[in-house]
């Protein structure tokens, strides 16, 4: 669409400004986990009495996701869109406003796929392990073998006591960060009596195959010069389905830890950017079944779309590994560039960086974990991967459709000062929800992750919403913080 090549445009622009205050990439190299025993929406002009009015000076604005990587994702999708020249395709497999289906697929999807590649199975049978020390006091860390030498990490904080309550949530980051920059919601909802996850994305944070999937040898022995994914042959233990990492791969991945690790009867899906992306989905596809667990959807500065392939076009790869000969020496190179301005794109997407406090001591340690988690050697390989992997239905706006007609619980909660996802995004969003009960809370000063930048005040709407959806009493606001003092919260649906 126009707006997805604006923000394509706008993002390779970006990507390209020089670095007023250059600072080097954190020094990092990976290290694995001990193991000691893992819109495309459409807009419409639809106004509405609950939701503020658009200001005429407003514009659309670029479209990106929460950790730096994003910019560089963007730009070299559009470099690779014009070297396949593709023709441009009307969307298939959505229908109406608030009736996209199922049924109105044409071809088995690549999810569908990813999803075959998985048994299904119950808690006792997912292969959950102990996945290495404490990330800190009354967090557990696990990793669950997903599928054959495929560990998926993620940390689990559970209530103590007699507050223990039967619902979860489960927490899905946004892109090149991982679950742990959650740990303030982890620990708030435990405070309250819910069991909280924080799940890494396959290929970010700690979630990997656990040798290199494109080794020829049985012993799974690098290739090359120490990276992974290169090979031009797939082991036997990867085959089925085949690997491949990105939105066909994530969603299925939440889907299935959601059925087959959460051991909670009520589930509330919590995303940031493109986690709020692929949450919105995963939620949708799952309420069509009738059977789904999950119980209500909080979305913080989600991404209005992901990708630039759609489903069933034409595309000159399509993310599954093997990959062809040409995309490793492009691919490399923009991972290695992106390598280096991981925090000068954090400092440019949150409202107080430089706060010479918690805030920028927050964003060093997160630009230490991402460092960390690049540092793997298949990064570069499940970049590349991630960039031309498929975008799947529903498309993000008719998914919040499709969860306001089944009046599904949806809380947005928006930082206003988020450069990519403007205010202009969430008033979208909140129009999509409004019929359904929808609630949309907006924090200033917060950038695009608002959870991480000002957790009190962020935490003190998500608890409320929960335990109102619970029965539960509402817990009372926090004291003396600074983010109870200094941001603002206004509801505005």
């Amino acid at each position: 669409s126009s707006i997805e090549s604006w923000c394509l445009v706008r993002g390779l622009a970006v990507a390209m400004l020089p670095d007023a205050s250059p600072r080097p990439a954190p020094a990092a190299t990976w290290q694995a986990l001990p193991d000691i025993a893992g819109t495309g929406s459409r807009l419409h002009g639809r106004t509405t009495s609950g939701l503020a009015q658009a200001r005429p000076q407003e514009t659309v604005a670029p479209v990106c996701s929460s950790a730096p990587l994003v910019v560089f994702a963007s730009s070299a999708g559009l470099l690779a869109a014009a070297i396949a020249q593709r023709p441009a395709r009307a969307r298939q497999g959505v229908g109406r406003r608030g009736q996209w289906s199922p049924s109105t697929r044409t071809s088995k999807s690549r999810l569908e796929t990813a999803r075959a590649a998985s048994s299904a199975g119950d808690v006792a049978e997912a292969s959950v392990r102990p996945g290495g020390l404490a990330a800190w006091p009354g967090a557990e860390r696990f990793l669950w073998e997903w599928r054959p030498k495929v560990d998926v990490h993620f940390v689990r904080q559970s209530p103590e006591g007699d507050v223990r309550k039967d619902f979860a949530v489960v927490m899905v980051h946004g892109f090149g960060a991982e679950g742990s920059y959650y740990r303030s919601q982890l620990e708030a909802v435990a405070t309250l009596g819910g069991t909280a996850y924080a799940v890494d994305l396959l290929g970010q944070g700690s979630s990997w195959p656990s040798v290199d999937p494109t080794g020829r040898d049985a012993d799974g022995n690098t290739i090359g010069e120490g990276e992974w994914g290169w090979g031009d042959a797939l082991r036997e233990e990867f085959g089925g389905g085949g690997l491949a990492f990105g939105e066909p791969t994530w969603m299925a991945q939440i889907d299935e830890f959601v059925k087959r690790v959460v051991k909670e009867d009520h589930v509330y899906l919590l995303g940031n950017s493109v986690g709020g992306y692929l949450a919105a989905k995963v939620a949708a596809r799952a309420a069509e079944t009738g059977t789904s667990k999950i119980a209500g959807l909080a979305l913080a500065n989600a991404t209005p779309f992901w990708g630039w392939t759609q489903e069933g076009a034409w595309a000159p790869w399509d993310g599954r590994l093997p990959a062809p000969s040409w995309v490793r020496p492009v691919a490399s190179a923009w991972f290695g560039a992106l390598r280096g301005s991981i925090g000068q794109m954090l400092g440019m997407v949150y409202a107080t960086p430089k706060d010479g406090g918690p805030v920028e001591a927050r964003i060093g340690q997160l630009a230490e974990q991402i460092a960390a988690a690049a540092a793997h050697p298949m990064g570069a390989a499940a970049f590349a991967s991630i960039l031309f992997a498929p975008k799947q239905e529903p498309t993000y706006g008719d998914a919040l459709d499709s969860l306001a007609a089944r009046r599904l619980p949806v809380l947005l909660l928006y930082g206003e000062d988020d450069p990519w996802i403007v205010p202009w995004w969430a008033r979208r969003s909140a129009g999509r929800i409004e019929s359904g009960g929808g609630e949309y809370y907006a924090l200033s000063p917060a950038g695009h992750c608002p959870h991480h930048e000002s957790p009190e005040a962020f935490n003190q709407v998500l608890l409320a919403w929960l335990a109102r959806r619970e029965g539960l009493d509402e817990p009372a606001a926090p004291e003396g913080s600074r983010s109870s003092q200094a941001v603002q919260i206004e509801r505005r649906l």
